[in-house]
C-alpha cells in the first residue's frame, strides 16, 4: 500500500516550547514549514493574525500539554489501526488512486478537517487537536473523510498521475546537488511516464550568447535544433517573453520551427532563475493534437518551481 498517511503533530506541539505569549511566533514558525497546507488553511477559516492569535489565546497550556501527552502514547496504535484497516480494504478506499493524501497534525481546533488542493492531489488535513478535545475517534475520521473523497470526485487519471510524478522527481531534487543529473532524471520520469510526452528536453541559456538557447538533456527523436535564438520557433518565444508557451496544433502557428513530421503540438516552460534570468526551458513535443490542459500546464511549471528553489 502506497503510503498516504502522514503526522505533522510533532511540528506543531513545538509552540509548546515557547511562553504562551509566544505562541503566534510559534505557529508562524510551523507555518514556514508547511507554508502551502498552513496558508490554505488559514484561508479556509478566513484567519488573519488578529484572529489567529485570538484562538492561540484561547488554548489552555494544560489542554495542550495534556495532548501532547496523549498523542506520544497513542499514536503509533492509531496509525497501525488506520492503515490496517486502509490497506485490508485498499479497492474500497481506492488507494491506487494517488490524487489524495491523508495529514494529522494539530491546528487551532475549529474544525474535525479540511479538504486542501494542491499539485500533488488532494490533502486530507485532519486536526488532532479539535479530536483530542472533543473526544473523538480521530480512526474514524479518516475513513469517512476518504470516502466522502472519492464518493464526490471521480477519478481522473492525469491528476492522479502528475500527482505521482510530482512526488517522486521533487524526492529526486531535493535528494541530489547534481543539477545535470536532475535534468536527466526529469526528462526520463516524463518521457518515459506519460504517454503523449513524445519528446522531452531542456534547452540553456548559452553562457557566452545570452539570447540563444543550447539543446541539454533530451529523448525523443533526434532534432537538429541544437542551437535556437531567442524569439525564433515556440522555444524561442517562451525564452524572449518568459512566458509558458502551448500550442494545441502546431500547424496553426506561423513562428514554428518543425522537429519532426510527427510533432502536433508543444509545450515549453521557462525557467527563470531567482534574478529574473532566463536559465533554460523544459519543452515537450507531442504526438497528438490537442492534448495539454491545464494540469500539464500546472505540473510542469511545479517541476520547474521546485528546480529553481533548489538550483537557481
Amino acid at each position: 500500500m502506497r503510503s498516504i498517511l502522514q503526522d505533522f503533530t510533532p511540528e506543531f506541539l513545538k509552540i509548546l516550547n515557547k511562553d504562551k505569549i509566544f505562541w503566534f511566533d510559534g505557529w508562524r514558525e510551523y507555518k514556514q514549514n508547511k507554508p502551502k497546507i498552513i496558508g490554505e488553511y488559514e484561508k479556509l477559516e478566513n484567519l488573519n493574525n488578529k484572529k489567529i492569535k485570538k484562538y492561540l489565546g484561547e488554548i489552555k497550556r494544560k489542554d495542550l500539554d495534556m495532548f501532547k501527552q496523549y498523542w506520544e502514547n497513542n499514536f503509533l496504535q492509531i496509525k497501525k489501526d488506520i492503515v490496517m484497516k486502509l490497506s485490508r480494504n485498499s479497492e474500497y478506499f481506492q488507494l491506487k488512486r494517488g490524487d489524495f493524501v491523508v495529514y494529522i497534525t494539530g491546528l487551532l481546533g475549529l474544525k474535525p478537517l479540511y479538504y486542501i488542493e494542491t499539485y500533488y492531489g488532494t490533502v486530507i488535513l485532519i486536526d488532532a487537536f479539535y479530536h483530542f478535545l472533543n473526544n473523538i475517534d480521530i480512526r474514524k475520521t479518516v475513513e469517512n473523510a476518504i470516502l466522502k473523497f472519492i464518493n464526490e470526485n471521480p477519478v481522473n487519471s492525469k491528476k492522479a498521475l502528475f500527482a505521482k510524478l510530482l512526488s517522486q522527481i521533487e524526492k529526486y531534487i531535493y535528494d541530489n546537488n547534481n543539477i545535470d543529473k536532475v535534468m536527466e532524471k526529469i526528462v526520463k520520469t516524463l518521457y518515459e511516464n506519460v504517454d503523449y510526452y513524445n519528446w522531452v528536453g531542456f534547452y540553456l541559456t548559452d553562457d557566452k550568447d545570452k539570447n540563444l538557447l543550447i539543446l541539454g538533456s533530451y529523448l525523443g527523436e533526434p532534432t537538429e535544433h541544437i542551437k535556437i535564438p531567442f524569439g525564433s520557433g515556440i522555444c524561442g518565444q517562451a525564452a524572449s517573453t518568459k512566458n509558458t508557451f502551448v500550442v494545441q496544433d502546431v500547424t496553426k502557428e506561423t513562428n514554428y520551427l518543425s522537429c519532426s513530421d510527427k510533432t502536433k503540438s508543444e509545450i515549453v516552460v521557462p525557467i527563470i532563475d531567482k534574478n529574473g534570468n532566463v536559465f533554460g526551458e523544459l519543452d515537450i513535443d507531442s504526438h497528438k493534437l490537442e492534448p495539454f490542459t491545464v494540469e500539464d500546464t500546472q505540473f510542469l511549471e511545479e517541476i520547474i518551481s521546485l528546480f529553481v528553489k533548489k538550483f537557481l
